[in-house]
């Protein structure tokens, strides 16, 4: 769905002018989408004086700035949304049905998002991510694929973030069972992608008709010292496309640990791999599970081994789906329903593992 319509491109370039004002970051333009999405919906002409006329605080601050020019800014957003069409992908805003309304659950969003391949792939009827260490176990990488096999046999996108290790592992495995998968990138999508080494994943995941989605703009430098905040940013946003996310192997410091606080603020259901019924592993010692054994602790997350605790987490994640909507503007008003307190309120199991099915 590369191309837009006049109503939408006119939008993301508003969003995008909105965004490079000076002052004004991702959850300014959030904000103001929150607070003014129906005066930006129906506008005729979204320009400087539109802008005014939405009286922003920020907005007029910033217009205020000596040398700050609307028309620049809007030009430059042009010039962004003609390179993302040259290049084919697909620009999505969150007053778009396109844009994955997961996202919109939660109460941050990203104000605008780029993707190459299907942009369909984020908003599959079931979605879940699978993330963990760059350097699992054979034991830990062989599980994620088949786990990734198994649930893209059953219809459910596999998100993860074109990582090494465990991220590639869910990627591939969703892609040998002919799924879909989503990888979140750092940076644009055009581009080549981080790491170098998995650009033909890359390519890979567009073919098989998944999709790589990124909050950065085509042909705009990522600056060195904003990598390891994009590397967070790409973390946090994997749980926020998913019905639940599930932990391969990871460390009490490890990456993951982004991905897997993010789910805890929104309450997406979490799973990590158990391996204390597994004969000649020292999980409760070894500090590469410390994550795992941490979460399955303190409660926070399911057990997974036995085909068993796969189903039971299928349940927690059709639950959490069925009760979550829109909190920021749809017509109910937002906010979780009585079914999705009954959703957040489940006792995690953890009895009964047997052998994964391998």
């Amino acid at each position: 769905m590369a191309g837009l319509g006049d109503r939408d491109r006119a939008v993301s370039v508003f969003i995008q002018t909105l965004g490079s004002l000076p002052g004004i970051g991702p959850r300014s333009v959030q904000n103001i989408l929150v607070m003014k999405h129906a005066e930006i919906c129906s506008a005729g002409l979204r320009d400087e004086a539109f802008a005014r006329g939405l009286e922003i605080k920020a907005v007029d601050k910033a217009l205020a700035r000596e040398g700050v020019s609307w028309n620049a800014c809007e030009q430059a957003a042009g010039e962004i949304m003609e390179r993302a069409e040259r290049e084919g992908l697909s620009v999505l805003n969150p007053l778009m049905p396109e844009y994955p309304q997961r996202l919109l659950r939660n109460r941050r969003f990203p104000p605008v998002l780029f993707v190459r391949g299907d942009a369909a792939a984020l908003n599959t009827e079931r979605s879940v991510a699978i993330v963990g260490s760059r350097e699992p176990t054979e034991f830990g990488a062989q599980m994620a694929r088949r786990l990734a096999a198994l649930l893209a046999e059953d219809g459910y996108a596999v998100v993860s973030g074109l990582a090494l290790g465990s991220d590639s592992a869910g990627h591939e495995g969703a892609l040998d069972a002919g799924g879909v998968t989503v990888a979140v990138l750092s940076t644009p999508v055009e581009g080549a992608v981080y790491p170098r080494q998995n650009q033909g994943l890359a390519e890979r995941i567009v073919e098989g008709g998944g999709a790589l989605v990124s909050e950065y703009a085509p042909g705009v430098p990522i600056p060195q010292r904003q990598f390891a905040s994009n590397l967070v940013a790409r973390d946090e946003w994997q749980p926020a496309l998913a019905d639940g996310i599930i932990a391969v192997e990871t460390s009490v410091k490890g990456g993951t640990k982004h991905a897997l606080r993010a789910a805890r603020d929104t309450q997406t259901p979490i799973a990590v791999f158990d391996y204390r019924s597994r004969r000649g592993v020292d999980f409760l010692g070894d500090p590469r599970f410390g994550g795992n054994v941490a979460y399955l602790r303190e409660g926070l997350a399911s057990p997974l081994f036995g085909p068993e605790t796969i189903e039971a987490f299928k349940t927690r994640m059709d639950r959490y789906r069925s009760a979550y909507r829109n909190v920021h503007w749809d017509d109910g008003g937002g906010g979780a329903t009585d079914a999705a307190d009954d959703a957040i309120a489940i006792k995690v199991d953890q009895d009964g593992q047997t052998g994964f099915i391998l």
